[in-house]
């Protein structure tokens, strides 16, 4: 196995829901609907958020994009031959067809039909060290919103992309889910948990301690949305 292929299995796996799990913990969208009632995750997790499931359970998440598609991790479709389905936080589900994955980070572009999922609107910067933010997914158990701030604002993972990290309780099915910004807008997607001891996996490019990775396993790398938007308007034009 390749070093790309070894960080990503040993860092989004404390963020995909396992594939074994029994269905009775496969998640749903109400609930981060209803955890993010008063926060500023309230607006985005009610209208651009569903949960990804396949093979009968809740894996991650999608967020939208533009009508008619959405964004993920490519991560959560690695592996799997199923169709993804898609569950809003009203009840309602659609499936979701793959339409590109990118090579250059970790993001899948998937279609749903029109109307689904409206698209969020983003943050117009970057955020700063110390900025609140606040995360929704779905996790079999726990909570399914989790609240922190941002560490280093300006940081790339290889193989994931480039983002920032924070310092967030998220659990496993927070990946491809929604990171907002304290007026709900959406900052990126919540993308892989760094192990501890994993401080060569990040680098940091505002001069942050790479030692202070070894120090827990909530350093969340999240990959910034206006990239991850960029690149999936290239995905689309290319795939036609």
């Amino acid at each position: 196995m390749d070093r790309r292929g070894f960080l990503r299995r040993s860092m989004v796996g404390m963020l995909a829901g396992s594939a074994a799990a029994p269905l009775w913990l496969s998640g749903c969208a109400a609930p981060a609907a209803r955890a993010a009632l008063g926060t500023p995750a309230e607006r985005i997790t009610a209208t651009s958020f569903a949960v990804l499931r396949s093979g009968g359970m809740a894996r991650g998440a999608v967020v939208g994009f533009r009508d008619g598609h959405v964004l993920t991790c490519a991560h959560l479709l690695d592996g799997s031959d199923a169709v993804p389905a898609l569950r809003r936080a009203d009840g309602a589900e659609a499936e979701a067809r793959l339409v590109a994955r990118s090579p250059r980070m970790d993001l899948a572009v998937l279609r749903v039909p029109a109307g689904f999922l409206a698209p969020p609107a983003a943050a117009p910067a970057l955020p700063a060290s110390g900025d609140m933010v606040w995360a929704a997914g779905a996790p079999g158990l726990g909570h399914a919103v989790a609240q922190g701030h941002v560490e280093a604002p300006d940081a790339e993972m290889p193989g994931f992309g480039r983002g920032f990290t924070a310092r967030m309780p998220v659990l496993m099915g927070y990946s491809g889910g929604p990171v907002v910004d304290e007026e709900g807008r959406l900052l990126g997607l919540t993308a892989a948990l760094p192990e501890p001891g994993a401080a060569g996996a990040i680098a940091f490019l505002t001069g942050a301690d790479l030692g202070g990775l070894a120090g827990g396993p909530r350093r969340v790398f999240v990959l910034a949305i206006r990239r991850a938007g960029a690149e999936a308007e290239r995905l689309l034009a290319s795939a036609g």
